[in-house]
């Protein structure tokens, strides 16, 4: 069994909760620490159960907290090399500092973590799939494009985080400089709704339990959209899917 909480996902700060059901952690940490121990008690859960903050990559809507956090609960950042060589003097200093390398799969408490390479415009990004008990859930927000490797990684898990980011139409037309909307569209920038639902229905099996569609851009993108596409691959085979939101933390999902 494998417990996920989706704290808050979006361009302004992303955060998740993890859990085998004894203990827990952090993927990301991109709000401040208040804000994440103010969304965790909202939806009823106890700082005091997290056993570490997992970063996927430098960015500040993912690490902002990241330092405070693991301060205040005297818990270690795992996180790479290359990544932590970005942020050190952004987070300050952390007592515990577990290094791991992209590719290796290690072990928090008895949750397994698996970080795989993605393509985004920072030094070392990673997507990952955590297992427990042989539940398998995938995590992938920050890729400019769903690599061979995102498709092997995430055959056969029974719930998937899928960043669904921007509408093409929407980000064309949208009020950002140029230089801004090549880069979102870029290999090295966000999915598309189109391109998340694709990777969806590549990897959609009988036995996934659902799926998370993330990180959604509040000036190009739109949830309603995101539902339409959405439903365009998952409404007929009855897979049950949510949005996360910026604002506000999701519920709790248990995937067994």
């Amino acid at each position: 069994m494998i417990q996920l909480c989706v704290l808050g996902s979006g361009s302004s700060g992303n955060c998740s909760y993890i859990s085998d059901g004894q203990s827990a952690l952090l993927l990301d940490a991109g709000f401040s620490a208040k804000e994440i121990f103010r969304r965790m008690k909202e939806v009823g859960l106890d700082p005091g159960d997290l056993r570490g903050i997992v970063i996927s990559h430098e960015h500040s809507d993912h690490v902002k907290g990241a330092g405070v956090v693991s301060r205040k609960l005297d818990i270690p950042v795992y996180i790479n090399s290359p990544t932590y060589s970005k942020i050190k003097n952004v987070i300050g200093e952390i007592k515990q500092l577990i290094n791991f390398e992209t590719g290796s799969t290690f072990a928090l408490n008895g949750i397994s973590v698996n970080p795989f390479s993605i393509s985004h415009d920072c030094a070392d990004p990673c997507a990952f799939v955590f297992e427990h008990d042989a539940t398998r859930l995938g995590f992938v927000t920050d890729s400019g494009y769903v690599t061979t490797l995102i498709k092997e990684k995430l055959k056969g898990v029974d719930y998937l985080v899928i960043e669904s980011n921007h509408d093409p139409e929407v980000l064309k037309a949208g009020p950002y400089p140029w230089a801004l909307k090549q880069r979102i569209a870029s290999r090295s920038g966000h999915l598309s709704n189109e391109a998340s639902a694709e990777l969806v229905g590549n990897i959609l099996h009988s036995d996934l339990q659902g799926v998370t569609f993330a990180h959604l851009s509040k000036t190009n993108n739109n949830p309603h959209l995101v539902d339409v596409t959405a439903r365009s691959v998952l409404e007929q085979g009855g897979t049950p899917f949510c949005v996360a939101s910026q604002d506000t933390p999701g519920g709790m999902i248990t995937v067994k």
